[in-house]
C-alpha cells in the first residue's frame, strides 16, 4: 500500500478526458494509508471516492480469478483430534448397550496446545510428524 503521496493519470480510451487521481494528498488521518482517492476530472472539479467502493465495483466487475485474488485469504495449521463418543441408551436398544461413535474434528493448534500443555503439545507434535499421520489422540 502507498503511505506517500502519489498521483495518476486515468488515460481516456478516446485521448479526451483524462482523469487525475491522487492518493495521500493531505495529513489528514482520514486521508491517509489510501483511504480516500481525490479525482480532478477534465473541467478541473473534484470528487472524493473511498477506497472501499472502488474495490467493491473492481471486485463486481473482475472475472472470478480476479475476483479469487481481492478476497483474503488466512492459513492456519490444524490437528485433527479422534476419539469415540459413547452413549448408554434406555429405548428400542438393549438397556445398558453402549452406542459408539468415531468422532473427527479438527482443533487449531493454538487450542490444542492450552488444553493439553506447551512440552505435552510439543511431544505429541515430535510423535505425530514421526509417523506422519496428521492425528493427535488424547494420552
Amino acid at each position: 500500500m502507498l503511505t506517500e503521496y502519489q498521483k495518476f493519470q486515468l488515460p481516456d480510451q478516446s485521448n479526451e478526458n483524462n482523469i487525475t487521481a491522487e492518493v495521500n494528498y493531505s495529513e489528514d488521518p482520514d486521508v491517509n494509508e489510501c483511504k480516500i482517492i481525490r479525482f480532478t476530472l477534465p473541467d478541473g472539479k473534484k470528487m472524493y471516492v473511498k477506497r472501499e467502493h472502488l474495490n467493491q465495483i473492481l471486485f463486481a466487475i473482475g472475472k472470478a480469478e480476479d475476483q479469487r485474488k481481492m478476497i483474503p485469504q488466512k492459513i492456519r495449521t490444524v490437528h485433527w483430534f479422534e476419539t469415540v463418543l459413547g452413549v448408554k441408551a434406555t429405548k428400542d436398544i438393549r438397556k445398558g448397550e453402549m452406542i459408539n461413535f468415531p468422532i473427527k474434528a479438527s482443533v487449531p493448534c493454538t487450542y490444542v496446545k492450552e488444553l493439553i500443555g506447551e512440552a505435552k503439545f510439543k511431544d505429541n507434535y515430535n510423535q505425530e510428524t514421526k509417523n506422519k499421520s496428521g492425528i493427535i489422540t488424547p494420552a
